[in-house]
């Protein structure tokens, strides 16, 4: 079974709840939106690493045809491109903390290093709904249901 399109909305859902917590936080100071923001963007890193894990073993199970290769190749490396970001932002956020860098002016390059990764992973999403829904890409392609209505006659 592939675990590829289960894991993957987990990581758009909590990383992008953890981008818009600490802009949240930015805007309100309130500690709940600052302390919701740290445990999403864990969970969703781990969510992110676990969504590129899926997906190389998910490439090695579908078919895929030649002209949704180059479809396929951009998702993945825009997927990789964001998991890393989210490692790097996960990584920069404990460290401000650990030397107080919040309360400085250097806190901006958190935040844009915020919106670069959210915006990898949107455009991952992007990429990935339109291999599935456009490319039928990993659908299990089957007969439609037959349309005739059922007889309760015998």
């Amino acid at each position: 079974m592939l675990f590829h399109p289960i894991v993957v909305h987990f990581a758009i859902a909590l990383l992008s709840i953890a981008v818009v917590m600490e802009f949240l936080f930015l805007l309100s100071k309130k500690e709940n939106h600052w302390q919701l923001a740290g445990q999403m963007l864990i969970a969703g890193t781990v969510f992110a690493i676990l969504a590129v894990i899926t997906g190389n073993l998910a490439y090695d199970q579908v078919q895929i045809s030649e002209n949704v290769e180059a479809l396929v190749h951009s998702h993945r490396d825009t997927g990789t491109i964001a998991m890393w970001g989210f490692i790097v932002l996960a990584i920069v956020r404990f460290t401000f903390i650990r030397f107080s860098l919040f309360q400085k002016p250097v806190k901006w390059v958190y935040y844009l290093l915020a919106i670069f990764a959210v915006t990898f992973l949107f455009r991952t999403g992007l990429l990935g709904g339109e291999m599935v829904y456009f490319h039928g890409v990993g659908v299990q392609q089957q007969a439609p249901p037959s349309l005739e209505k059922p007889s309760f006659e015998e």
